[in-house]
């Protein structure tokens, strides 16, 4: 159980389309840390691409999720909670009478992030981590990829893509490429030939955690760059490996091993189509963005100091 922090303690509630993720940090300094980091699998959004709606099991999951996590942050007297939920409880025909679920068992209010949200808070999270990273943020979901441009440490322009890893399975397999190239065809003169994609979520960094077994790296995964044809090639090893061989050979959990096909084939095409030269994983993710937010917005409006 991390220390009580009290007004210093900021908790970021995110309710994914996978997994439902509360991270608590340390805001007393300029330079927030997490005292509190835990994930629970969901799949809220596994069947989106097939019924529209969010799973049934996945919801009891989320619900008890969200309410263990707050108790800690009642016991933790979290001087702040923020509760946000991205494309599967945006996309979901029964989002909103999950919203209000959760508001009647806790009593916290949801914040759905637009798709350009989503994406500009996890690019603004890379930054936080990485001042001087330059090229395209790519954040891999359960249900959707967002896309951001990243400058000068600034956020350009975003796009949101119903490209993540529960609606690719949805699709008939023969077509799953095709489809996918098509979509990201239409964005590549805005996102395509620029120097670094930074990728951003638990299955792409899961897939550069086992590309680094393969070759024998301890390198730390914040910031482990990988050259773009080495990371294409082994992407297409993965997609020719059954899920038990996946299991078997780089020790991956049952979930992350069901999705690393499907995120292998979307990581393979998102470097076909917007041609960087390096892919570099990052730790960061809605989460650090929105921490980043909450820390600007109370600094700036702290009176100046003689």
């Amino acid at each position: 159980m991390p220390q009580q922090l009290g007004e210093s303690g900021f908790a970021v509630i995110d309710i994914g389309s996978n997994s439902v993720r509360m991270v608590i940090y340390d805001v007393s300094t300029l330079y927030p840390t997490q005292t509190f980091n835990e994930k629970v699998y969901c799949a809220l959004g596994r069947d989106l691409g097939r019924t529209g709606k969010l799973n049934p099991d996945g919801i009891l999951s989320a619900l008890k999720a969200i309410q263990g996590y707050q108790l800690i942050t009642d016991s933790q007297k979290a001087g702040r909670v923020c509760v946000v939920a991205t494309a599967a409880v945006r996309d979901a025909l029964d989002g909103e009478n999950f919203i209000k679920q959760v508001k009647k068992l806790t009593d916290l209010d949801i914040r759905v992030l637009s798709g350009d949200e989503e994406a500009t808070y996890a690019a603004e999270g890379v930054l936080a981590l990485d001042p001087k990273a330059k090229g395209v943020v790519a954040d891999f979901g359960g249900g959707s990829l967002e896309l951001a441009l990243i400058e000068n440490g600034v956020v350009g322009s975003t796009i949101s893509l119903p490209l993540g890893a529960f609606r690719i399975q949805s699709m008939e397999r023969e077509n799953q490429d095709q489809k996918i190239t098509d979509l990201l065809l239409t964005h590549q003169d805005s996102f395509g030939a620029k120097p670094a994609l930074y990728g951003i979520g638990g299955s792409w960094r899961a897939l550069a955690q086992a590309q680094m077994q393969d070759i024998g790296s301890n390198h730390d995964i914040q910031g482990y760059a990988i050259p773009a044809s080495m990371l294409i090639e082994f992407c297409r090893k993965i997609e020719d490996m059954s899920v038990e061989e996946i299991k078997v050979q780089y020790k991956l959990e049952g979930q992350r091993a069901n999705l690393a096909p499907v995120a292998s084939k979307v990581l393979r095409i998102v470097l076909q189509v917007l041609g960087p030269r390096i892919f570099v994983t990052s730790t960061a993710g809605v989460r650090d963005g929105l921490v980043h937010e909450y820390l600007s917005s109370h600094l700036s409006s702290e009176p100046k100091k003689a």
